[in-house]
């Protein structure tokens, strides 16, 4: 197994490519027992790993416990879905997501868009980590997502990180938005003053389609405070052909408190109208 290495003062970047399996993953071990000890940071960039078997997740644990024998700390990044898999029907997820980790992965990509996904937090210490990686990506992607399905919180620097990316991509007539955010995440981000800063891909899009008596709204984004306001404007513009509503909820991202409360106001009102009602997940 080839694993690339690059050291910057006392962190290392460690690059394998192909099967961390029984074969090969003690290789990767072997290299991290051999490092200097004034190593304090291994980074493992998977971008390049394409299996990993249950050796190999063996063998990132030891990872992790000779660098917390050495008071350092060890990262992960760029590990792809179908690896991401791995780890969490294994129960080591956690390996990728402990508190003092920021774990960026490649979620998707077409020609010009990009989606990332992030697990962890963006703190004064992952916060530079990202902020580089960011500006690494190619020039061929317009449009950036960060995908904040697994983030669990965004500290100050995090925060001013974010807007220099967001204020250099605009710069460069990119995009950059912040997707699936959690509800506390939510609320760090309108304590700090940057609603509707980031949260802009997420609003609500409504689809309709009217079969004759059964009238059918999908919804893509969040259901929250703004976007439950046009759900209950749809309703109410309801022909009187029609006898039952479905919501299609399959591609909802979050629904807030408020979206909640509108929704349940929604069925009684549908049944004092003798509507029926069904509901896809």
């Amino acid at each position: 197994m080839f694993i690339g290495t690059e050291r910057q003062n006392t962190k290392v970047i460690l690059s394998p490519e192909g099967r961390l399996d029984t074969l090969d993953a003690p290789e990767l071990e072997r290299k991290v027992w051999r490092l200097d000890g004034d190593i304090k940071t291994v980074v493992l960039d998977f971008l390049k790993v394409t299996y990993i078997s249950s050796l190999g997740l063996r063998v990132l644990l030891q990872i992790q416990k000779i660098m917390k024998e050495r008071h350092g700390k060890m990262f992960i990044k760029n590990i792809n879905q179908s690896l991401e898999s791995i780890f969490e029907m294994t129960g080591l997820v956690g390996l990728l997501t402990q508190e003092e980790k920021m774990v960026l992965i490649r979620k998707e990509a077409t020609k010009t868009k990009l989606t990332l996904a992030l697990a962890g937090k963006i703190d004064d210490e992952t916060a530079p980590l990202l902020e580089k990686e960011l500006y690494q990506v190619g020039n061929e992607f317009t449009t950036i997502y960060l995908d904040c399905t697994k983030l669990s919180s965004i500290s100050g620097r995090g925060f001013e990180v974010l807007l220099a990316i967001q204020k250099s991509m605009t710069n460069k007539n990119r995009r950059f938005e912040l997707q699936h955010i959690s509800e506390p995440v939510q609320a760090m981000i309108e304590r700090a003053g940057f609603t509707g800063m980031f949260i802009q891909e997420e609003k609500m899009i409504l689809q309709k389609d009217d079969a004759g008596t059964e009238y059918l709204l999908s919804f893509v984004g969040r259901l929250d405070t703004e976007t439950t306001a046009v759900l209950q404007e749809e309703i109410k513009q309801l022909g009187s052909n029609v006898t039952k509503v479905i919501l299609d909820f399959s591609q909802l991202t979050y629904i807030s408190k408020e979206g909640f409360g509108v929704f349940l106001r929604l069925q009684a009102d549908l049944q004092q109208r003798n509507l029926s009602l069904e509901i896809k997940l």
